[in-house]
């Protein structure tokens, strides 16, 4: 029995799903099975997250009850009416909003460089790894993409992951708009509530003076290049040109993550998107601890699992666990051993039909010789896969000196250990070959002398009976031994 795909597109309201009911109700089970079967069928997937995937690193999320809006509210009740005020371009009118937006962002930072990325951030790198990623938009400003490999950027062509609340490792100037890192002295000057100097402003400032020119009263100030409520996105144009672009190349897969799409310009991204994957028959799926409201995203979310951003990932995994199966270079060296093997050794192994087997972990078979094609992989000829999840036998171009790709669905190391496990049998069915040969000499080595004194005996009985003398036992005997 399996549930159709389209059954919350079908109702057009999001149908909710806990996954810790997964294993006591039947139809959560049957309804998560088909969404994780449409992930892994899915080849262009859109990602949104938020700050849920980054919890478990360590860093709050924003509208909990523990969240940084929370904290912030806790720890300075006189300077802000609430959290969010923070976060909002009208707290440069009041210094004392400033100082503590300075101390929270210097501390915010602190706890992100600590912080190590999610099993959702893995999961990213995963569909990336796959070519199945088209992009993945987040409104998170810690970076911890880049910790496994993905580029961040407003560039359609050159960046996976799209920042769009910007990045806290940088700071910009109020002035000039020169994005640098952050230095110690920066650190220290924000973490003690005050905000540092742009020094390029510094230096032009000083030599406008020194020249007799006049300059601005109020130098450039480096601030944490985030984008705050009320203000208008810098990088917008090429967010909007690289949304228009992505949406252009099909997706057929909406994964929103962690985020409970309260910004406005997120949910008109989403709502864009949406649409896109809805007109190629794609799912949209929705991973929150809080649900959508009904109202606002009906016949635009189909499914919402109420889960925990890595429990979600987890359960995927163990539903879809050849959607996790890394593709990696097949060794060389290894293709130059089997590259020498004759196509008699390979044909004796093949008709004996046995199974290769991890010698070195037990009995555990990893694929059946006798299942091999002419066309083997020995040979190194192409040959076209019956489907993807073949195992050891969907190797193609062996012999060729450029890098190669396993097509199959095994690991890197269970691949290895096949390979090596078919080199193991190939050579062990020659040395049997070779053991049997010899036995058979040695088998064969008495047969051989009999005859020979066989004929020393007839030889001497005929000299015998010429001599007309007849042979007695002794001498038979006799003639035996010499």
């Amino acid at each position: 029995m399996t549930v159709p795909v389209n059954l919350a597109q079908q109702s057009s309201v999001p149908k909710s799903i806990r996954l810790g009911e997964a294993n006591k109700v039947v139809e959560t089970g049957l309804v998560l099975g088909a969404v994780s079967a449409s992930i892994a069928k899915a080849k262009r997937i859109l990602l949104v997250t938020g700050a849920g995937i980054s919890c478990n690193a360590g860093i709050p999320d924003f509208r909990s009850e523990d969240g940084l809006y929370a904290m912030v509210k806790k720890e300075h009740p006189m300077a802000v009416v609430k959290g969010r005020d923070l976060f909002d371009a009208i707290l440069f009118s009041s210094p004392v909003s400033v100082s503590v937006f300075c101390t929270f962002m210097a501390r915010l930072r602190s706890c992100i460089l600590r912080a190590r990325s999610t099993a959702v951030h893995k999961f990213i790198k995963l569909l990336h790894d796959q070519n199945r990623l088209l992009r993945c938009y987040t409104q998170n400003i810690d970076g911890l993409e880049s910790q496994d490999g993905l580029r961040l950027g407003v560039e359609r062509k050159t960046s996976e992951v799209v920042q769009l609340h910007g990045d806290i490792h940088m700071l910009k100037c109020t002035m000039c708009g020169l994005k640098v890192s952050w230095s110690n002295e920066d650190f220290k000057a924000l973490e003690n509530g005050a905000v540092p100097e742009c020094r390029v402003c510094s230096e032009k400032a000083e030599e406008r003076t020194n020249a007799g020119k006049r300059c601005p009263r109020v130098g450039g100030l480096l601030q944490p290049n985030i984008v705050l409520y009320g203000e208008e996105h810098p990088d917008g144009d090429d967010i909007g040109r690289s949304i228009d672009s992505d949406i252009k190349s099909r997706p057929d897969c909406l994964i929103i993550v962690g985020t409970s799409l309260k910004v406005l310009g997120v949910r008109k991204l989403v709502r864009k998107v949406a649409k896109a994957v809805h007109e190629r028959g794609g799912v949209v799926i929705f991973v929150n601890r809080t649900a959508p409201a009904v109202s606002a995203w009906k016949g635009i979310i189909d499914y919402h699992i109420e889960s925990d951003c890595d429990k979600w990932v987890e359960d995927l995994r163990m539903r879809q666990p050849n959607l996790f199966l890394k593709q990696s270079n097949l060794p060389l060296r290894l293709a130059k051993d089997v590259k020498g093997v004759s196509s008699e050794k390979k044909h004796s192994v093949a008709s004996t039909g046995s199974t290769v087997c991890d010698v070195t972990h037990g009995p555990s078979c990893v694929a059946n010789v006798s299942q091999a094609p002419e066309a083997s992989i020995a040979a190194g000829k192409k040959r076209k896969l019956a489907n993807d999840t073949e195992s050891l036998l969907g190797i193609t171009n062996l012999t060729r000196s450029k890098q190669l790709r396993r097509t199959s669905g095994l690991t890197a190391s269970e691949f290895d250990e096949a390979m090596a496990a078919r080199a193991r049998q190939i050579h062990e069915t020659q040395g049997l070959e070779n053991l049997a040969i010899l036995g058979k000499k040695i088998l064969d080595a008495p047969r051989d002398q009999l005859s020979r004194t066989t004929n020393l005996i007839v030889i001497r009985r005929r000299r015998l009976q010429t001599a007309g003398r007849l042979p007695t036992a002794e001498l038979c005997v006799e003639a035996a031994r010499n």
